[in-house]
């Protein structure tokens, strides 16, 4: 066992025997470090003054002590105002998705977990005001966490939630749950979403055939120990070139863009095939899927968004401008789908996630870890655009 793991061990066992002690939850600190902004914009604006803690959990909810975060290129876009128009926010707005840690108090109600049991996950909805993860406390909903392998560290816990979870989404919107031992195809396999979804391509949907594209060297490898059969090196070769092909043999059931080049990858869709982004061609379907499966209140939506994305002739409008009516006629034209999807929190989905690294049939991918106090520089590293994996946040060292 390393070092970083015994000193989470004594964490939570020291948790556990104070509550034991009092037999009721543990004292806290009136305020706690968080890495968060008062306004959208860049990294620079990233304030690590010490916030009041979340207030007490409400049905069904846990308070967590976070050990380890990780960040998304979804930090720095939403934090850059991308949802501005979509919600209304807290203020301020705490940075990150994605857990791991012990519960330090919950509900009355909540059936799951109780205190002391270590959990992670992945927010559901957006970080905002207690619901960020870059802090020393988190606010969640019970059923966004799964319980924490006990033979895997915080840290690796962290950096699975939002891409496995984002990952999966994506395979069952490409139908993989029908499928018998598909040929698939990720856009940028040495990114967040891209290192897991080769693992889970193989490991829980038995793909036969794995192809990816990623730059050459240290990142090719890397898709090659994850599993990719095949790398395309997107620096020399256009995948859409090199993998097209007229013999049915060689197109793919499924294709999960993870780079915004969805529009490219039609033609090498077998009929019946399925074709899923999350960077390019928006639905009016995953932003309505998204809204409830993150349980968003009506309330929170901006004024007149929720109609028009409702409405038949406001989704429509949606996807002309968004690309995705354009995506959807391709794919169809080849008897093929198209989804947009966005990963929200999600637990029973981290639970199968859990599992598989659990008995280490996936694995994490870590980059970079900084401690809370560099948040901004995590951010800035992250927004570069050239990790291998994810960008872990050290909460409690």
């Amino acid at each position: 066992m390393n070092e970083k793991k015994e000193c989470d061990r004594v964490a939570c066992a020291s948790l556990l025997y104070l509550a034991e002690r009092t037999g009721s939850m543990v004292d806290l600190p009136a305020k706690m470090r968080a890495a968060h902004y008062h306004r959208h914009g860049a990294p620079s604006l990233i304030s690590l003054e010490k916030l009041p803690l979340p207030p007490t959990p409400g049905p069904g909810q846990l308070l967590v002590k976070v050990f380890y975060a990780a960040l998304n290129p979804a930090d720095y876009k939403s934090a850059g105002g991308e949802q501005a128009a979509l919600l209304s926010f807290k203020w301020p707005r705490v940075y990150g998705f994605d857990f791991s840690g012990v519960v330090v108090s919950a509900s009355p109600d909540c059936q799951l977990f109780e205190q002391g049991e270590e959990v992670c996950g992945m927010i559901a909805g957006l970080p905002q005001l207690n619901r960020g993860t870059l802090a020393e406390y988190v606010l969640v909903e019970e059923w966004v966490c799964a319980k924490k392998p006990q033979n895997i560290p915080h840290k690796e816990c962290a950096s699975i939630p939002l891409v496995g979870i984002t990952a999966i989404k994506m395979f069952r919107a490409c139908n993989a749950e029908n499928r018998k031992n598909p040929r698939v195809l990720i856009t940028g396999g040495a990114g967040g979403v891209g290192t897991i979804a080769i693992q889970l391509a193989k490991a829980l949907f038995n793909a036969s055939y794995v192809a990816t594209t990623a730059s050459a060297g240290k990142k090719t490898d890397l898709c090659t120990s994850l599993g990719a059969d095949r790398v395309v090196n997107y620096r020399e070769e256009k995948f859409y070139e090199v993998l097209g092909s007229e013999n049915d043999d060689e197109l793919f059931d499924m294709i999960l863009d993870c780079t915004g080049e969805a529009s490219y990858a039609t033609s090498l869709l077998r009929k019946n095939g399925g074709l899923c982004s999350i960077l390019y061609g928006a639905t009016a379907k995953g932003v309505r899927d998204w809204l409830e499966e993150s349980r968003i209140s009506p309330g929170d939506i901006t004024f007149g968004i929720r109609p028009f994305l409702m409405s038949g002739w406001g989704g429509s409008l949606f996807e002309c401008f968004g690309g995705g009516r354009s995506l959807i006629a391709a794919c169809k034209h080849r008897d093929a789908t198209y989804s947009m999807i966005i990963g929200t929190g999600n637990g029973k989905d981290m639970g199968i996630l859990a599992q598989l690294l659990e008995k280490q049939k996936i694995r994490a991918v870590i980059d970079k870890e900084f401690q809370l106090e560099d948040a901004r520089d995590a951010v800035e590293y992250l927004a570069q655009g050239r990790c291998a994996g994810k960008v872990v946040v050290n909460i409690v060292n």
